[in-house]
């Protein structure tokens, strides 16, 4: 899908699929010097940055060799910082350039140079990153073949500091926008380990996981903000209502209401040991209720993968057949996200049975 400005717009994990997938066949064929540097655009806190560790993740394990990342924050150099200290050569009749310590980088694996936040660098920072982005090379020190420049932006639409990329230098970039997806956060936070009332409010109001903040907001909701609100809640082990303040000074005060509320439902959430063991009975069928039941399912197959019986798996899916089928291809789909998990579905009958009647669902 094209924006205003004449870019793709793709989803973090269709990003971090493409990019591992681009990198992985360009190391294989011996190109991987010639490919261009890319650019990633999007809202603050979108995920641009981890989309980047998670495709470096994915490339090491695809190739089976070390992708070290080096991330270069712009905002914290100066132009000094990144094309070094001038000194006399030996004879001290020209001038050479002390190469930085951050430009020290292996040349064994991959190495992949991320230049973050490089729309909101001064000018002066901006000329010396785009010749690292374009030329891959600083002044006379080239960067290693096996280097990866990878650089990341705030959109000038975004309410951040933004300057306009000039077009010379934008014509040889691959760009992309990194859209806010909420199925796409949802497979990333469970492999994460976000904390599972997050999970389960976002997956009951979409609309809360990226948020435009207002001119003068300071707290908003991010992808970014709600793995603080995450982190916040597993490191006190306090309930969200104990932490008002803290979880506030990250998704705002209303927001912050709101989930605290929305959280009580946990009260009435039957035992997920018992769905697992057959014994549970009871039918929630409020949809807050179940949006919550469905998350805490998810959070506890997600962590006990691979030590669930067939027969855990069979009554789960059994339970969660008995949904409404909207939400039931809920729990489906997250199921499916679940690494490995595609292959222990297939054998579980009462799966089946819910894919003859809903394939279309999902």
């Amino acid at each position: 899908m094209a924006n205003t400005y004449n870019i793709p717009t793709i989803t973090a994990g269709d990003a971090i699929d493409q990019l591992t997938e681009l990198y992985y066949t360009a190391y294989q064929s011996g190109v991987l010097s010639a490919i261009p540097s890319v650019a990633l655009w999007g809202s603050m806190g979108v995920g641009k940055s981890t989309l980047v560790k998670e495709a470096a993740a994915q490339l090491s394990k695809k190739l089976h060799t070390k992708v070290e990342v080096t991330d270069i924050r712009l905002l914290n150099f100066s132009p000094v910082d990144l094309r070094g200290i001038p000194s006399a050569d030996a004879q001290k009749e020209f001038t050479v350039w002390l190469k930085p310590k951050i430009f020290d980088l292996p040349e064994d694996g991959i190495s992949i140079l991320f230049l973050d936040e490089i729309s909101a660098a001064p000018q002066s920072l901006q000329a010396a990153a785009y010749q690292i982005a374009l030329d891959k090379r600083i002044g006379e020190f080239a960067l290693p073949q096996n280097c990866i420049v990878i650089c990341a932006g705030n959109r000038t639409t975004d309410r951040s500091v933004a300057f306009r990329m000039p077009k010379a230098l934008a014509n040889r970039l691959i760009h992309f926008e990194i859209a806010s997806d909420f199925d796409s956060w949802m497979e990333w936070a469970m492999q994460h380990e976000i904390d599972e009332r997050v999970i389960g409010y976002l997956a009951f109001d979409n609309s809360r996981l990226n948020t435009e903040p207002d001119i003068e907001e300071l707290a908003f909701p991010t992808p970014r903000s709600w793995e603080f609100v995450s982190r916040l809640l597993k490191t006190t082990g306090k309930t969200p209502s104990e932490v008002h303040s803290l979880i506030a000074g990250c998704v705002g005060v209303s927001n912050a209401l709101e989930f605290e509320s929305w959280c009580q439902v946990y009260h009435k959430l039957p035992k997920t040991a018992d769905i697992l063991s057959g014994k549970c009975t009871v039918q929630v069928k409020e949809p807050d209720v179940i949006y919550a039941l469905i998350s805490s399912l998810l959070t506890c197959i997600s962590c006990r993968k691979d030590a669930l019986s067939a027969r855990e798996l069979e009554n789960v899916c059994a339970y969660a057949s008995q949904f409404p089928a909207d939400f039931s291809a809920m729990f489906f789909r997250g199921m499916l996200a679940i690494d490995g998990m595609n292959m222990q579905l297939s054998k579980i009958s009462s799966f089946a049975a819910w894919m003859k009647k809903n394939r279309r669902f999902l």
